[in-house]
């Protein structure tokens, strides 16, 4: 089973990258890497701003390069370029996937199987059709209820006791439409943060997402529920009123606990004050 991965250049897809890898890099072709998620326009300042330097700045700009220059000792978790080099598997920035330079990029890979994890762009019919097996993507929210963007966010803010990640089929430029392959819950725990939340689904996502590859190496179908399009809703991202919604219920984008965890486990010694000092400049 030959595989391409479409992530996104953010520590969500850090991390279940490094997961997955783990258990099946040799079939691995090549990791194709949007810069954002969301379209071409940059968005208005927002109170989500300090969570995305979290998510992509603090680490593509400042640990990654820093980890990569010292040549230390690998960590438990790898950064993108440490990952390429690490399992020699070559690492593509997508900036538009239309660009005849990265669809004959993508077709000479020969995959069997694209999975996409927090990939930023629709993909068009033209990489939809071009693996045997389709696309697999892995949404970090429950689907049908939570389509589009921060859906772990949007759980939270309507007092869901349980959040969850969902495996389904891409079959279509649409938005997290497609037929369901599998789903994985598990129990929100108000004493943490979002990004907490977040990040505590990729483990099952991954394994979703291994399960139904090693079921198609054994020539086995994935059984699809079909998505009833009247059920659940699209979300774009959350305006300045549901942001300060989210806070008014006790929530927290992220907490300096979960930034001190993250610098640990790619490698990052931070001081005892240091995730708490960005902590309190971001707010």
């Amino acid at each position: 089973m030959r595989i391409a991965l479409l992530a996104n250049r953010d520590i969500e897809s850090a991390l279940a990258l490094n997961l997955l890898l783990r258990k099946m890099h040799a079939q691995v072709m090549a990791i194709y890497l949007s810069d954002h998620v969301g379209g071409a326009q940059p968005r208005p300042a927002s109170m989500l701003d300090p969570l995305t330097f979290i998510e992509q700045d603090l680490f593509n700009m400042l640990a990654f390069p820093l980890l990569e220059h010292q040549g230390s000792s690998p960590p438990r978790w790898l950064g993108f370029s440490a990952i390429s080099q690490h399992y020699r598997i070559p690492l593509h920035p997508v900036h538009r996937l239309k660009d005849a330079a990265v669809l004959d990029s993508l077709r000479a890979t020969h995959s069997d199987i694209f999975v996409s994890i927090r990939f930023g762009k629709i993909l068009p019919d033209e990489v939809i059709n071009m693996p045997a097996h389709g696309v697999l993507n892995l949404h970090s929210g429950l689907l049908p209820q939570y389509r589009g963007v921060l859906a772990t966010l949007r759980a939270l803010l309507h007092g869901d006791r349980e959040i969850g990640c969902t495996l389904h089929r891409i079959d279509s430029p649409g938005i997290d439409v497609g037929g369901i392959v599998a789903s994985a819950r598990r129990a929100v725990d108000p004493t943490h943060s979002l990004l907490w939340h977040i990040l505590a689904l990729y483990p099952l996502g991954v394994e979703l997402i291994t399960q139904a590859l090693d079921s198609l190496a054994q020539r086995q179908t994935l059984a699809l529920t079909p998505q009833n399009p009247a059920t659940g809703a699209y979300y774009s991202f959350p305006d300045e009123a549901e942001l300060q919604h989210f806070a008014s219920l006790g929530w927290r984008l992220f907490d300096h606990e979960d930034i001190r965890q993250l610098l640990l486990a790619f490698g990052v010694e931070p001081s005892s004050s240091t995730a708490h000092d960005l902590e309190h400049y971001l707010r």
